[in-house]
């Protein structure tokens, strides 16, 4: 007979008991001699027993390899024999699975955004098993799920699928969620957005769930039986079904008996108002079987993950950012669920298994629990099992990496400002700021310091040292600087202060080092607040410090394009030391000196080159359009920046992170920013194609102007920022909108 379709045959099952034989409790009274074939999983207890189940099938739907049972199509007259047949085991229905995720964002993580910034990766700290050379080389690991599209980030060994008619190789991912879970126990690291927990585990793809996030207990069965089959070490399991199932039960349990570790997501069936009750999912419900509830960015439990004794750990399953399949219109997605929670265990086991090779899956799960942080009740609890898992140290005694690029990036005749970048260590904390020979510190969370209150023309040293989560403390890094001389009554200023280095003389063979041309300009802000500020330190600053007056009132309507142009017949001198007269921006530079758009280092330098970040970028970009916007007062510098950012609709990290605001830009992201700018809402290769069709970027010198020549994974320069800017502000639709 022809095979029905799947879904008719659940719903005719619903109505099943587990059928078991003649003389135990379960067995059924009476049955209907007519009607559709039921869709069942059969398990027997010898030959005999297979035999009757192979002969009164309609249809054999599929023969395990690893247990004794088939599922097939069976007639309810049959199907009634086989359950007296005292040579069968149990007769169970084919019940349905599904996804564990409970909510998806529809936006694309911005590009290139730095893998070790993302909240999971940070508290999980896989890192810390890297480095002593552990990644899970060689571990086998399954992910059972909705099959794995190929992706940039991921490596796939191999798989399999049960979906459709019989078993195939094309496990490709047609939902999502596969490919998602899989990224989070195996993407490449410093490859691309987002980081495995074990990106050297070898993956394989099962697929067992539809289009739609659905399967039946038979795909399930194949799919672990095939696990089982080819020797997996590992197998994730984010799906589940509120009903119990015998044939399931024997299978992970087989697995588990094999030394197969078994993972799964404890389900999201979680509310305010059973929290008391035990609502976790098959098959995390069982004793063989790694039970995954999901916590948030703040370690709380989530309020969607089910709960109950059987939860054993606990890992980030809120807004978790993965892979996607990309013919689904994504390359990254964000997800959350107890789904995207196991997956960071089964990365976590993938370390601890190749670091003990012949650790069985007891010994694995004790291991577990030495690398855990006790959330919630003390000891053991229904919301967070065990607790916590983490590589972090708890007998951590290495302070973090020292601050890099620390310099003075302003001075002023009573005051030095010290900026600088902060070390990507996962556990840094701050920075504690030493004036001479003080004992006493300044502490700072962010990228700058300033020093006030200091005598004119004298020197000053500054250490700078960094403390991580543990309270350890580094030696620290020298900074000197030296206030300026004391300025004439008459010219305290209105205008910006210059820095203490001159234009050097030029020599009779050198070119003059002033810009010839005429230049356009357009109001620049009056007095310090002309300045642009650092928002990554010495490397990556653009201006110095933070004014000490109010900050303008943000403006609510959209900003507008430049004042008309006047021209200046007079030369630009510039002050920077590191800025040639060849040096291909020294224009573009000239032009935004002129707009008080750069000030530079008390050096006297600009470091052009250095890289930029994205509030320095969006501080520079608003500036040139709307000068009397000030740096906040109080606070974080940017915040009037990104203020006037949210009304505009640009796309930014730095809104919710501060973390993101000092990070270096991509260039990629600039044009999605500077597309956003100009009323277009692009991400990735689209928006470079619009920046490169409208004249505000261009590709490289030497090639077309493609995507591929363009660069856009590559970090911004200091220079290149003001020029895409100048850009802008001289295109035909030049302007932010």
């Amino acid at each position: 007979m022809n095979k029905k379709h799947l879904s008719v045959a659940l719903s005719s099952l619903l109505v099943l008991p587990l059928l078991a034989p003649s003389g135990t409790p379960s067995t059924p009274t009476a049955f209907a001699a007519d009607g559709p074939d039921q869709e069942v999983v059969i398990v027997y207890k010898n030959e005999d027993g297979k035999d009757a189940a192979l002969e009164q099938s309609e249809e054999i739907r599929h023969e395990f390899e690893t247990v004794p049972a088939v599922s097939a199509a069976v007639s309810p007259e049959e199907l009634q024999d086989l359950a007296q047949n005292p040579d069968i085991a149990y007769i169970e229905r084919n019940i349905s699975f599904r996804t564990t995720n409970v909510e998806e964002m529809s936006t694309t993580p911005s590009a290139n955004f730095d893998e070790q910034s993302r909240w999971n990766y940070q508290a999980v700290a896989p890192n810390m098993m890297w480095q002593q050379g552990f990644t899970g080389q060689g571990v086998k690991v399954a992910v059972i799920d909705s099959g794995i599209s190929p992706h940039p980030e991921l490596k796939i060994a191999g798989g399999m699928s049960s979906v459709g008619p019989g078993t195939n190789s094309d496990y490709a991912d047609d939902n999502g969620h596969g490919t998602h879970v899989a990224g989070i126990i195996a993407a490449d690291s410093g490859k691309g957005l987002v980081t495995g927990v074990a990106p050297g585990i070898s993956l394989y793809g099962v697929k067992v769930l539809d289009s739609g996030g659905t399967g039946t207990l038979q795909d399930v069965l194949e799919g672990l039986d095939w696990a089982i089959q080819n020797d997996m070490n590992i197998i994730n399991l984010s799906l589940g079904t509120p009903d119990d199932s015998k044939a399931l039960h024997d299978m992970v349990d087989k697995a588990y008996n094999k030394g197969i570790v078994v993972v799964a997501s404890a389900g999201n069936s979680g509310t305010a108002s059973n929290i008391n009750e035990d609502t976790v999912n098959y098959p995390a419900k069982y004793e063989s079987v790694i039970s995954v509830a999901a916590v948030d960015p703040n370690l709380d439990h989530a309020a969607f993950s089910s709960a109950g004794p059987r939860v054993d750990f606990s890992a980030p399953g809120v807004a978790i950012a993965s892979t996607y399949p990309a013919a689904l219109g994504y390359s990254y997605r964000g997800m959350s669920g107890t789904s995207q929670a196991a997956p960071h265990i089964a990365g976590e086991l993938a370390l601890l298994k190749e670091k003990n090779p012949s650790a069985s899956p007891d010994v694995l799960r004790q291991l577990l629990k030495d690398y855990t942080v006790d959330l919630g009740d003390s000891g053991r609890d229904r919301l967070f099992g065990e607790g916590f898992v983490t590589f972090k140290s708890t007998t951590d005694t290495k302070a973090t990496n020292e601050v890099s690029g620390a310099d003075v990036i302003s001075s002023t005749s009573d005051s030095l400002t010290l900026g600088w970048t902060l070390p990507a260590d996962y556990d840094f904390k701050e920075v504690r700021v030493y004036n001479g020979s003080s004992i006493q510190p300044t502490t700072v969370t962010g990228v700058t310091y300033q020093a006030t209150n200091l005598t004119p023309d004298t020197a000053y040293q500054f250490r700078l040292t960094t403390v991580d989560t543990a309270g350890n403390e580094s030696l620290g890094v020298t900074v000197s600087g030296r206030t300026q001389l004391l300025p004439a009554e008459n010219e305290i200023a209105q205008t910006p202060v210059q820095p203490t280095l001159s234009e050097p003389v030029p020599t009779p063979d050198a070119p003059p080092a002033v810009v010839q041309a005429p230049v356009t300009v357009t109001p620049a802000p009056s007095g310090g607040s002309a300045q642009i500020p650092s928002g990554g330190g010495g490397d990556g600053g653009v201006a110095p410090a933070p004014v000490v007056s109010a900050p303008a009132a943000v403006p609510t309507k959209p900003i507008v394009t430049p004042a008309p142009a006047t021209t200046v017949k007079a030369p630009v001198a510039l002050p920077f030391t590191d800025v040639a007269p060849t040096f291909w921006g020294r224009e573009t530079v000239a032009w935004a000196y002129e707009r008080g758009l750069v000030k530079g280092y008390g050096s006297g330098q600009l470091k052009p080159n250095a890289t930029v970040t994205e509030a320095e970028f969006l501080a520079i970009l608003i500036r040139a359009f709307e000068p009397q916007i000030k740096n906040a007062a109080a606070g974080t510098w940017s915040n009037t920046y990104y203020e006037r950012a949210k009304q505009l609709n640009l796309p930014l990290k730095g809104y919710t992170s501060k973390t993101a605001r000092s990070q270096n830009l991509m260039r990629v992201q600039v044009v999605e920013m500077l597309a956003a700018a100009n009323g277009s809402s692009l991400t990735g290769n689209e928006a470079i194609r619009y920046v490169l069709s409208v004249g505000i970027a261009k590709g490289s010198s030497k090639t077309e102007k493609t995507v591929a020549s363009f660069n856009g994974s590559r970090t911004l320069t200091r220079a290149e920022a003001l020029q895409f800017v100048k850009n802008l502000t001289e295109s035909s639709t030049g302007g932010l909108k």
